[in-house]
């Protein structure tokens, strides 16, 4: 299939309670869930992405569509990036499969509880009811590869604002080496289907 869509650009959110509180925020609909929103920091890395955007020479009018995590952090980077960019918020819409790792019986506590050497990436996350990497990384592809079959044809770029696990895993499946985002950084991903 010719594609003529220019790329996928990945974001993570803006720093968040979270991070500067040490703890998973990963699913609304879990008893322990604790609403992580931007820092006033995170908003400052939302507008310097936007600005870092505009560098590349991205212009908001080639912004065709916005696929962005349910969750606050998420939601708030979008509408900071997509204001600055000109970018009519009618072109967002939610999207549960890039969604932050779900985290099980782990949500709400502290990431230091654990001896994990990456909290990102815990081992056996299955004994605690968290998702595994193959399934984070399977939901990514599913939305990543929708995004190509549904806007091949548009001539501009899609961004997905989501998260820094599930972004490490979605670029691994497609580059073979994943890149861990700091709080608001970007990669534009290339235009070809992963199964």
């Amino acid at each position: 299939m010719d594609c003529r869509l220019q790329g996928v650009i990945v974001a993570r959110h803006g720093e968040g309670t979270h991070n500067t509180g040490g703890f998973y925020s990963s699913d609304p609909d879990h008893p322990n869930y604790i609403e992580s929103r931007l820092t006033e920091l995170g908003r400052e890395q939302a507008l310097n992405l936007a600005s870092q955007l505009k560098q590349s020479g991205i212009r908001g009018a080639e912004i065709c569509r916005v696929v962005v995590s349910p969750l606050p952090r998420t939601i708030e980077t979008a509408h900071i990036v997509l204001s600055a960019l000109g970018v009519p918020e009618i072109n967002m819409e939610l999207d549960e499969r890039v969604i932050e790792s779900k985290v099980g019986d782990r949500e709400g506590q502290q990431y230091k509880s654990y001896n994990d050497r990456d909290f990102w990436f815990p081992e056996n996350p299955e004994k605690f009811g968290g998702e595994t990497n193959t399934q984070i990384q399977d939901r990514m592809l599913e939305a990543y590869n929708q995004i190509l079959t549904e806007d091949c044809q548009s001539e501009g770029y899609v961004m997905v604002f989501s998260h820094g696990a599930p972004i490490y895993l979605l670029i691994e499946a497609l580059l073979g080496m994943g890149i861990k985002l700091s709080t608001a950084g970007y990669k534009r991903l290339p235009c070809h289907f992963r199964l």
